[in-house]
């Protein structure tokens, strides 16, 4: 009868959990990119995030919004576009912006496969997640992060994404002023 009760409850457990809608893989780490001699409310296109799903399905970005955000840092736009080959971006320089580079500028921000094997590399697909930003201070701006929201299995959820930005409009110096520094959100 325990046995029975056991494999009952494995089963409801089972049953449950594929109810969840895919959710976009949140890494659990963060990284950060500063770029120097920047000007105000002049974009800067960043395409070093990442997004896949934790299982089959398909997900939606609806909206990036900029965590912790100084300086007049606001998210002007952006664009989801599949990796191909072994690169991760599709820009040259953090001044082109997204469209000259392919990314989409228009229409459903869609992520539809799964992450790759994280031993092998194989199976899956990721996709980058490009964003142009722009500052209103004279002397900089920054996020320490951006909060993804996107809609999956007909709910609204959100990831963290912990990738700093720091536009600076000093020139590069080492160390960097204190309004110039990269900042990262801790994930949860």
């Amino acid at each position: 009868m325990k046995r029975l009760a056991a494999v009952a409850a494995v089963l409801m457990l089972v049953t449950a959990c594929s109810d969840e809608p895919p959710r976009l893989h949140d890494p659990g780490y963060g990284a950060g990119r500063g770029i120097y001699d920047t000007r105000p409310d002049t974009p800067y296109t960043f395409h070093e995030m990442t997004l896949c799903l934790n299982e089959p399905g398909s997900a939606v970005v609806t909206d990036v919004a900029p965590i912790e955000p100084a300086g007049g840092f606001e998210v002007l736009g952006f664009s989801v576009l599949p990796v191909e080959g072994p690169f991760v971006g599709h820009l040259g320089e953090p001044t082109q912006r997204m469209a000259d580079a392919g990314y989409p500028a228009d229409g459903p921000m869609v992520v539809d496969d799964v992450c790759p094997d994280e031993q092998s590399g194989e199976g899956g697909t990721v996709f980058t997640l490009a964003v142009e930003v722009a500052h209103t201070d004279p002397a900089a701006g920054s996020a320490s992060g951006f909060l993804v929201t996107y809609e999956s299995g007909g709910e609204t959820l959100t990831v963290v994404k912990p990738f700093g930005i720091s536009l600076c409009a000093a020139p590069q110096q080492d160390p960097p002023p204190p309004e110039c520094e990269t900042r990262i959100v801790e994930p949860d």
